[in-house]
């Protein structure tokens, strides 16, 4: 999905524009409409924008001006230039200073939509797969990368680095990152892989991930991201040329910035991986910067909440918030003590039944067999959530027998009750997701039913509920079966009806109650959806009710 910023003085122009482009779902395009160059930069601030069509000659700051300030905010966003004036000066420099396109208003709605489409096809092809391949062919030959990433893993796992060894340690390393400067955390996952994937094709496409993410967050950040095992990739990521001493003011804005910044760039991140290497990526994301010696917890903290988190269970995008009760999260407590049993804990985290009950197999019957079960009856049993029942009907682990497998007639019935319990975990899991993804959709509608005649934007709804507008809307439609803002149009149209049936509200007072800013756009939209215009279905209403 693509987000698309239409900026123009004259109402009637973004709003007739949204229209068109609202009817376009081969681009797969959320339009937002801005009315001055201020409060398109608002919106830049606020979210990433990835093509922008603007008039060139606004009140206030024209359009040349603003397009500097998208390069400042998106770098790769496309701007497509509006202007009412055939003008070959203003398209020279338009063009010269990086926009895509300059359109005359006169030319109509199909040049301007050949226009967007172009934009939308550079943004698919800025990356080319097969250098991508290449690159990550060279990259594999070179082991220097791997002394990083051990150094990485085992600070991530908890070591503890003093700062005059971690000053050494960077520069002996060639790390990029500043030792005294905290770093900003994401973890990636590739959600699932093909059944017959071999190694080296594995790790050719998750190099191609971090080159692919690369190409992306070089443009405005430093970053070293590394391999963390056959499922995880890491990115820490600081500021350019950020001064350690500059006031805290400065740092914060800037890391705020750097903040939006990687969150809409892993959207397209995620886009790019799902096309290209036809890989579904989650990625979780760090609420803020965090010191060398907070990493460890942080990335606990994290790892679980990309386990548990809402949604289907594939590209998920989250963003890991500071829990203000401090209660630990499910998978928090096994960061460190079941360690050893890493290959349990990824199926229990990817939702692997069948993998885990294989693998399950496998250690108990290797080894000393007490050891193993209780190791792994101690996993089952840290990761059941607190205060939750296994099943709806009221089903529950009995951790005083699991932990008791001389209770049972034979060691196979032992291991039948720690799969059972196993495959309960399991269950429970799936049911947790199907409750907060229905959860987060009930709380979407009423905020959409309790706002028709507010702003209600895919953006502004995300930000209501605290998720990633791509991650929102994708959820949404596959629990409803259309798009946030089809269904929005559908309810401001039924709105409108119910109030319709009022002879004495004015048309124009039940447009703007319902979220439309012209009675013009109004009509358009009324008329298109119930095949009357509003005074037309008034008058049917009105004619019904006399006959009954």
């Amino acid at each position: 999905m693509y987000r698309i910023l239409i900026v123009d003085n004259e109402d009637y122009v973004v709003e007739g524009l949204i229209e068109v482009f609202h009817q376009l779902p081969h681009l797969e395009l959320e339009v937002i409409g801005a009315f001055s160059a201020k409060e398109a930069l608002e919106w830049l601030k606020r979210t990433k924008v990835d093509i922008v069509i603007s008039d060139i000659r606004m009140p206030g700051m024209d359009g040349m001006t603003l397009h500097r300030e998208i390069v400042r905010y998106w770098p790769r966003c496309q701007v497509i230039f509006l202007s009412g004036f055939n003008d070959f000066g203003y398209a020279q420099r338009a063009i010269r200073g990086g926009a895509l396109d300059y359109v005359l208003k006169t030319d109509g709605d199909e040049v301007l939509i050949t226009a967007v489409e172009k934009a939308v096809r550079k943004l698919e092809a800025e990356i080319e797969i097969n250098a991508l391949i290449a690159k990550s062919k060279n990259q594999i030959e070179t082991a220097g990368a791997a002394l990083q990433k051990d150094f990485f893993s085992n600070m991530l796992q908890g070591d503890q680095i003093g700062q005059s060894a971690l000053s050494r340690q960077f520069k002996e390393l060639s790390i990029p990152l500043h030792p005294i400067v905290p770093a900003l955390l994401v973890i990636g996952r590739v959600d699932e892989w093909a059944a017959d994937i071999v190694y080296y094709d594995r790790c050719l496409l998750l190099y191609s991930i971090q080159n692919i993410a690369g190409e992306y967050l070089d443009t405005t950040v430093v970053q070293v991201s590394f391999v963390y095992d056959r499922f995880n990739l890491i990115w820490l990521i600081q500021p350019k040329e950020m001064n350690p001493s500059s006031i805290p003011r400065i740092q914060e804005e800037t890391w705020a910035m750097i903040e939006r910044f990687v969150q809409g760039t892993f959207e397209r991140i995620q886009e790019a991986c799902r096309e290209l290497l036809k890989l579904k990526l989650s990625v979780a994301l760090a609420d803020r910067p965090a010191g060398w010696g907070e990493l460890s917890p942080k990335f606990a903290s994290m790892r679980s909440e990309l386990a548990w988190g809402l949604g289907s269970g594939q590209e998920m995008l989250i963003v890991n918030k500071e829990n203000a009760a401090g209660e630990s999260p499910p998978f928090s407590q096994l960061h460190n003590s079941v360690y050893q049993l890493n290959r349990l804990t990824e199926c229990l985290n990817h939702n692997l039944p069948e993998s885990f009950n294989d693998i399950l197999t496998e250690i108990l019957s290797q080894g000393s067999f007490e050891q193993n079960y209780y190791m792994a009856a101690s996993l089952i049993l840290s990761i059941q959530p607190q205060g939750l029942n296994l099943l709806s009907s009221g089903e529950q682990v009995d951790g005083d027998r699991l932990l008791r497998p001389d209770l049972f007639a034979s060691r196979s019935e032992a291991i039948d009750y720690l799969r059972e319990c196993g495959n309960l975990l399991f269950d429970c899991k799936n049911r947790l997701l199907h409750e907060q993804e229905d959860e987060l959709v009930f709380r979407v509608k009423r905020i959409i039913g309790d706002n028709l005649g507010n702003e209600l934007s895919l953006t502004a709804i995300a930000e209501n509920v605290n998720h990633n507008p791509s991650y929102l809307s994708r959820l949404f439609k596959q629990k409803n079966g259309v798009g946030i803002a089809e269904y929005i149009t559908d309810c401001r149209i039924q709105r409108a009806k119910d109030m319709l049936g009022d002879p004495n509200r004015k048309i124009q007072d039940i447009a703007a109650a319902v979220g439309f800013s012209s009675v013009q756009y109004f009509y358009r939209v009324f008329k298109k959806a119930a095949r009357f215009t509003p005074q037309e279905y008034r008058e049917k209403l009105l004619h019904e009710h006399e006959r009954k």
